[in-house]
């Protein structure tokens, strides 16, 4: 079978009220997969050899929940944006939040109990850490997370469901989601939390998360209104083709071993800008299920490079 033929065979399966591929969408499993792969990627990046496999669990949860609750929410309010997902989360609503509540618990004596536990217990293999690392990287990474966070949901109650607020949610949904990814392995380390905020590789999956979300707020946007957004360029395929050129010279002219970082991003942006190439060819929903696809696409270059 074809590329072409292929891709008409998903053209025609995605009409269906509800196809198999758009589930992980429903249920708000696409983020946290996002979160757990790059999170794999960055311990790689940053030489974390030995890591508690909790930390991956208490980061699929707490985006999950975050994800769960902020959809609910958009679904309680009064806008006509609403897409399958809303609608999905309003329905189930008292299932979701009671899962929401226990996985929420779950991931939080996670991280007070299981990680710092793990770390003791990893000690005398190698890694040197204490219950103090615990508290001052938990006081330092947490806390900036944390606060992004609170100031996330403070911004989902605004009543403004214009283009422009949506651009700038989606910028502070990327960092925070960025950050919050990287934390997870810069957890580990001795730098200074300014070190992770600062560095071109967590601004640079930032960068991409917020093409991600730009990318799908303009399909969803255009389908609505029939008709492309006039500043389209400017928000999306510029800025990937600015994303990937960089990262290309970044991985031909940086240290060998962040090569596949580098790569992954180029990955990425190159998938991204694809889709919007496409993106007559195929409805909004299913363009945001490949849109979180693209950014999965570069987990083979650090799972054949390390």
């Amino acid at each position: 079978m074809s590329f072409f033929s292929l891709w008409r065979h998903w053209a025609r399966v995605e009409r269906s009220r509800t196809p198999w591929w758009q589930w992980p969408n429903l249920l708000s499993l696409d983020a946290p997969l996002v979160a757990v792969a790059w999170l794999w990627m960055f311990s790689r990046f940053y030489f974390i050899e030995v890591q508690d496999p909790a930390v991956y669990g208490v980061l699929a949860g707490l985006v999950w929940v975050i994800y769960v609750v902020d959809r609910i929410r958009d679904a309680s309010s009064s806008t006509p944006e609403l897409r399958d997902r809303h609608h999905f989360h309003d329905r189930h609503r008292r299932v979701l939040l009671s899962l929401a509540a226990l996985v929420f618990l779950a991931s939080i004596v996670g991280f007070f109990l299981g990680v710092p536990f793990s770390m003791l217990w990893d000690w005398p293999r190698g890694y040197p850490a204490s219950f103090a690392a615990f508290l001052q990287a938990s006081l330092t990474h947490g806390m900036v997370v944390l606060g992004m966070a609170i100031l996330f949901f403070f911004l989902g109650f605004r009543s403004n469901r214009g283009m422009d607020f949506a651009l700038f949610k989606n910028g502070w949904v990327a960092l925070t989601f960025a950050f919050g990814t990287a934390a997870g392995a810069h957890f580990y380390s001795y730098a200074s939390v300014l070190d992770m905020i600062t560095s071109f590789e967590a601004l640079g999956f930032a960068f991409l998360c917020l093409m991600n979300l730009n990318a799908i707020e303009l399909w969803e946007r255009e389908e609505a209104a029939g008709e492309d957004y006039p500043q389209r360029d400017f928000l999306l395929s510029l800025p990937l083709l600015l994303i990937g050129g960089t990262s290309l010279w970044a991985a031909l002219y940086w240290h060998d071993y962040h090569k596949p970082f580098y790569y992954s991003m180029l990955v990425a942006s190159a998938a991204l800008l694809m889709l919007d190439h496409f993106r007559v060819t195929l409805s909004a929903r299913l363009l945001r299920v490949l849109a979180d696809l693209a950014l999965l696409l570069p987990l083979p270059i650090f799972w054949f490079w390390f």
